[in-house]
């Protein structure tokens, strides 16, 4: 898998599965350890993570709006929406609806995601 058209098209198939809540799919994608943001993390953490995101957010959404790849690395901008039915960053889970931007850089590894760095617009998602 070394074409950017393949790398993308998996990409895409990985924010299907979060969008489809298919957790064991979602763990298909990444590597049995994951440097994620700095720290290191299990596969089943890594999948725990996006989990509590859909727990606060339960029509969570992602998005894929651009992605450029170079090498092992694929940069993207995500939209994401959702509803905020728990407690989030001091917000109230009031039912209100959210949307923010995502940027993440991922480096892919034989098909399978070894490291994240990124960061979504938390503020807007407390709004």
């Amino acid at each position: 898998m070394t074409t950017r058209d393949e790398i993308v098209r998996r990409y895409q198939d990985y924010l299907d599965a979060c969008n489809r809540r298919d957790w064991d799919e979602l763990g298909s994608y990444v590597a049995d350890q994951v440097l994620v943001n700095g720290a290191e993390r299990t596969r089943a953490q890594y999948v725990a993570d996006v989990r509590r995101t859909t727990m606060i957010f339960p029509d969570y959404r992602w998005e894929l709006r651009r992605a450029i790849h170079e090498g092992e690395w694929l940069a993207v901008h995500l939209y994401d929406t959702g509803t905020r039915h728990w407690e989030f960053l001091g917000a109230d889970g009031d039912g209100s609806r959210v949307e923010t931007d995502e940027f993440d850089l991922y480096r892919i590894v034989d098909g399978l995601i070894v490291e994240v760095e990124g960061t979504a617009d938390n503020a807007r998602l407390r709004n």
